[in-house]
């Protein structure tokens, strides 16, 4: 069997032994309060309710790590259109999907990378349209994504999204491109 690549291992890896030990942790602290006696009836609803959601968060992240853990088998095109359906919801999301030759270790980036963009586009755009680009051009792959959102997406101090993705676009050898005044659209030439 094919594993996927070291990138994709290393990150299931701190994913595991961080964010997941740490909210499984948070459950524990959580269960240990809900034991308190003392608690009102309207206290214990709200604990129980922030219970609920740290499961959800841990079953979240533990697909998460089994995603990255396992070497895709979808071609590039395939599985974006499935992370999109996955991360995109409340909007309209329109693909112009071709198939491309990428060789493992840059699909897998690729993929990391527009699911970054994909999360940014759904928590922050307001975007009721969010277009996906994937073609060829000149022996290279685009990706495009393109939306109506509010605009105002760019690199701030502090917040690493948009630069882990243009350092992840980089380390491929490929450039980044974004523009962002009234919706966004971000172009990675790969």
């Amino acid at each position: 069997m094919e594993m996927p690549s070291p990138e994709r291992v290393r990150i299931a890896r701190e994913l595991h032994d961080g964010i997941a030990q740490d909210l499984v942790g948070i459950g524990y602290s959580l269960d240990l309060l809900l034991s308190e006696e003392s608690l009102s009836k309207a206290v214990r609803t709200d604990i129980r309710s922030t219970r609920f959601a740290v499961d959800e968060l841990i079953a979240k992240v533990r697909r998460e790590i089994l995603h990255l853990r396992k070497k895709s088998s979808m071609p590039l095109h395939t599985e974006l259109q499935d992370l999109a359906t996955r991360v995109l919801t409340g909007c309209e999301v329109t693909f112009r999907l071709e198939e491309v030759a990428l060789v493992e270790s840059a699909h897998a980036e690729l993929i990391l990378i527009a699911t970054e963009i994909l999360r940014n586009c759904s928590a922050h755009s307001r975007a009721t349209h969010i277009g996906i680009n994937l073609y060829p051009v000149n022996n290279r792959t685009c990706l495009e994504v393109i939306d109506n959102g509010i605009g105002g997406a760019h690199v701030k101090d502090g917040h690493y999204g948009i630069f882990g993705v243009i350092e992840r676009v980089h380390a491929l050898g490929g450039s980044f491109t974004i523009e962002s005044t009234e919706g966004t659209r971000i172009a990675i030439l790969i």
